[in-house]
């Protein structure tokens, strides 16, 4: 699936997230791709990401990512889990329109009471996969410990930036997009818009213009337009003083007579009886 992304406001809330918890967020798509992370731009840690670059671990490390991607799809909210390294993260769906867009996380830190406690279970990690305990106890000195408390906190704050997310349309399908955009050349082109310019002015194809108004709408194009201009026509009937004829002209009818004729059957009012109503 195709999204449109707005990289710029997703980066100041994960960067907001993280100035409050201190703790890094990553965002995935369906297919398990690194589409955004903060602080940085890797996706992980340095210690996750020794892990990774291991063939043993980093089928762990696979495993552990699916399964937080199921459970969370099944569940369809927030979950925390322990990883395999014994780090501690959350996983949530990013839903819209009810379907599920992609994933974003939050973690690769420590409940464990102390830098000691975590540095000795760092080293069991190490012998049981057989791995250079030096290099990846140093690269643990940057995980960060936080309390119970901590955590939970901090999920109650995630749960309010996925809202977020999706409220303000940051991450949306690519479809919907196409949507969008022909709703405000419609809105800005109410006089002349046909389905040709429509198509011309997104850049895509007549085929796929019609199959996506039909697949999210319902809608072949044409009606979708004359629902627009009928939208906008009862507005200016309500909120304006035009003469009906120039209102039939700027959402283009330029027959009046065609126009009156059909917005009575639509709406079961002449437009001046609406007006007047």
């Amino acid at each position: 699936m195709e999204l449109k992304i707005n990289f710029e406001k997703l980066t100041e809330l994960m960067q907001a997230f993280y100035i409050i918890t201190g703790i890094k967020t990553v965002i995935f798509d369906k297919s398990r791709n690194l589409i955004c992370s903060y602080p940085d731009y890797c996706g992980d840690c340095a210690f996750c990401s020794m892990m990774k670059q291991n063939p043993i671990t980093a089928e762990k490390c696979a495993k552990d990512d699916i399964r937080s991607f199921n459970e969370c799809k099944k569940k369809g909210s927030l979950i925390i889990y322990t990883c395999h390294a014994g780090l501690v993260e959350g996983c949530a769906p990013l839903r819209y329109n009810g379907e599920i867009i992609a994933y974003i996380m939050f973690g690769q830190i420590s409940d464990l009471p102390s830098g000691e406690v975590l540095m000795q279970n760092v080293s069991a990690v190490c012998k049981e996969n057989n791995l250079d305990e030096s290099k990846f106890t140093e690269a643990a000195k940057d995980i960060k410990i936080k309390t119970y408390e901590d955590i939970m906190s901090a999920a109650k704050i995630f749960e309010a930036c996925i809202s977020y997310i999706i409220l303000n349309e940051m991450l949306i399908p690519e479809h919907d997009k196409i949507i969008m955009e022909s709703e405000k050349y419609i809105s800005d082109n109410t006089d002349t818009v046909t389905v040709k310019s429509l198509y011309t002015h997104l850049n895509i194809s007549r085929t796929a213009l019609y199959e996506t108004f039909k697949e999210q709408t319902g809608l072949g194009v044409t009606e979708f337009i004359r629902n627009k201009q009928f939208e906008k026509a009862k507005q200016l009937l309500k909120e304006t003083a035009l003469p009906v004829s120039d209102i039939a002209a700027k959402c283009g009818f330029n027959d009046y007579n065609y126009f009156s004729r059909v917005f009575k059957k639509r709406f079961g009012l002449s437009p001046k009886a609406l007006r007047k109503s």
